[in-house]
């Protein structure tokens, strides 16, 4: 199958009707233990958020089946969000280099999660 191009924010048109949620970028995540921001690179694969340290070395994932998905308040954590996988054991911080690439990649993963939660467990998405 033709890969189909990508609009300028990363999502794939596969024709006029259909909007497929495949975006990929550079963002900034907190690491679990010292909490500092480090950039990683992401792609968004329909349930799965993948990241690693470049665009070659994608090599963990996030699933989103039934995780949520919060924008955090505050002037410390301005663009970012969190996300928190089914389950809970732990709550992944996500910053964006500004507003509008924060509000497409929230918006992108939960156009993806609502897209499959056919028969899944629910997922929130909170958007501010």
């Amino acid at each position: 199958m033709a890969e189909a191009p990508a609009t300028s924010n990363g999502v794939v048109r596969r024709d006029s009707t259909e909007l497929v949620a495949d975006k990929k970028g550079w963002l900034s995540k907190r690491t679990q233990f010292t909490y500092r921001w480090k950039p990683a690179w992401f792609v968004l694969k329909e349930t799965q958020l993948l990241y690693g340290d470049n665009e070659k070395a994608v090599q963990k994932k996030i699933n989103l089946l039934g995780a949520h998905v919060k924008e955090v308040d505050g002037n410390e954590m301005t663009f970012t969000w969190t996300i928190t996988p089914k389950g809970g054991k732990r709550t992944f911080f996500l910053k964006a280099n500004s507003e509008p690439e924060q509000r497409e990649w929230i918006q992108a993963i939960c156009d993806a999660l609502v897209k499959s939660s056919t028969g899944h467990a629910s997922t929130t998405c909170s958007v501010q």
